[in-house]
């Protein structure tokens, strides 16, 4: 059994039995029938036991549905009045954006007096790591990459990256060799990033050098590994060594020649980076205005 009860599976219960059906449920939840049917089997699976009997497009508790829905429901209840009451001490007029740690310094940082342009509320930024619950936490927005954990939501795409090679500029004059194939930095200051624990598919220094054809330029050995964008970038910036980041959280810094670049060879990045919102608010006055100061100009992804 989980360690942790699956509050979202609870959730979607507790609906589909008040409501009788997922259909009515997944509409006052805001999702599809299907959604709500697999919550239900998540949670049919973490108790071992079924929950409901489903006739046609009729469902009806079974013998430990029934068991467990007074509590369930009765809890939920609980938590939606410590939502409610935690709301009404938010500040009136304010905009809650939840956002990746790495894409908070070097994506959000530089454009946040542009998003921020002409609302008449004030930002509440929070830097959290994913999965976040829009509805307990009280988010508006999330930044992040990749949206797999939000696939419920209303999803844009805001920029589609590459991994390339950064350090610094002392760092380079050190180690730079007419072809700039990186073949003459010693193979303990390849800095490596790890893009956090979620993710095993994105580039590697293994993955550059077998694309320029030299695999034989890499031996791995003793050095420095991150598990977050942010610190591997900041460790190129302070010379100590050669990173292989997003192209487009170094744009400040290459403008301000505190990193070079000294590479054209480029990875793509698996995924892309992402702004999420509720299905409820994304008609909002307050989300268009947000949406449509994003760069590049958002565009909609296939809602699973």
């Amino acid at each position: 059994m989980a360690d942790h009860l699956p509050l979202n599976a609870l959730r979607s219960f507790e609906c589909a039995a008040r409501c009788g059906g997922f259909v009515q449920a997944g509409k006052e939840l805001g999702v599809s029938s299907a959604a709500v049917s697999l919550q239900v089997k998540n949670l049919e699976t973490y108790y071992g036991k079924e929950l409901f009997l489903r006739l046609g497009n009729k469902i009806f508790l079974t013998d430990a549905g029934e068991s467990i829905y007074p509590d369930v429901a009765g809890a939920l209840e609980q938590l939606s009045h410590t939502s409610e009451k935690l709301q009404r001490s938010r500040k009136r007029g304010q905009f809650v954006i939840s956002v990746l740690p790495a894409m908070s310094e070097f994506w959000l940082l530089p454009r946040l007096a542009q998003i921020s342009e002409g609302l008449e509320v004030s930002l509440d930024i929070r830097v959290e790591h994913d999965p976040i619950d829009f509805e307990q936490s009280g988010v508006d927005l999330r930044l992040t990459y990749d949206s797999r954990y939000y696939k419920e939501y209303y999803r844009f795409e805001i920029l589609a990256d590459v991994a390339v090679p950064t350090c610094s500029p002392e760092f380079w004059e050190s180690y730079k060799n007419l072809g700039n194939t990186l073949s003459d930095v010693p193979a303990r200051y390849f800095l490596h990033n790890r893009w956090g624990p979620a993710f095993a598919s994105e580039p590697s220094w293994e993955d550059w050098f077998q694309s320029t054809g030299t695999p034989e330029g890499f031996a791995d050995t003793a050095g420095f590994s991150f598990s977050d964008t942010s610190l591997v970038i900041s460790a190129a910036r302070r010379g100590l060594g050669v990173a292989l980041a997003p192209r487009s959280f170094l744009k400040e810094d290459v403008e301000a020649g505190r990193l070079v670049v000294p590479s054209d060879i480029a990875l793509p990045m698996t995924h892309s980076y992402v702004a999420i919102c509720p299905h409820a608010k994304r008609q909002t006055k307050l989300t268009k205005k947000i949406f449509a100061s994003l760069e590049p100009k958002p565009e909609k992804l296939d809602n699973l």
